[in-house]
């Protein structure tokens, strides 16, 4: 179960109707308190790359994400606000779709790349409407993503 602080929650909440109808992507970080789980959000380049290379990327960011450059060097060299800080989680919406776990999301899951093993959480919009969020995780024995249960937190941690 991932207990999500309501402020995080908000942040990313804003984030994916913001960027409606292109998907919002960004990532977690924190230590193993909830309390401490800060949202940054990421710059989806999506339709940049289909325009450049529409063969190599069919999708554009309707159907699609792909964090910038910058904000991959922040997310694996950047300052966090404590030393025992790490990624916890990523985040990006579904627009116009339900919140599920995609065979294009478990494609481009970042499993084994950082430990512990941070979770996924997906949130579905549709017309400018948040309708729901769920989350996954990596279940190293049973080599697949299992859903997590999403449980609202207390009012601390803060959106970036």
């Amino acid at each position: 179960m991932i207990v999500l602080p309501v402020a995080v929650r908000e942040e990313m909440f804003v984030h994916a109707v913001e960027e409606y109808p292109s998907e919002c992507c960004g990532y977690l970080t924190g230590t193993d308190d909830p309390a401490s789980w800060v949202a940054y959000r990421c710059r989806n380049i999506q339709n940049e790359l289909h325009a450049r290379d529409p063969h190599q990327y069919p999708r554009d960011a309707r159907t699609a994400y792909t964090f910038s450059k910058e904000d991959m060097e922040r997310l694996f060299f950047g300052e966090t606000s404590s030393p025992d800080d790490r990624v916890v989680g990523f985040y990006h919406s579904h627009p116009d779709h339900p919140a599920y776990f995609s065979d294009e999301d478990r494609t481009h899951a970042l499993v084994d790349l950082i430990r512990p093993e941070p979770f996924y959480l997906v949130i579905s919009v549709i017309n400018r409407v948040v309708q729901g969020m769920r989350a996954f995780v990596w279940d190293e024995q049973q080599q697949q993503f299992q859903e997590l249960e999403v449980q609202n937190g207390g009012k601390t941690g803060s959106g970036q």
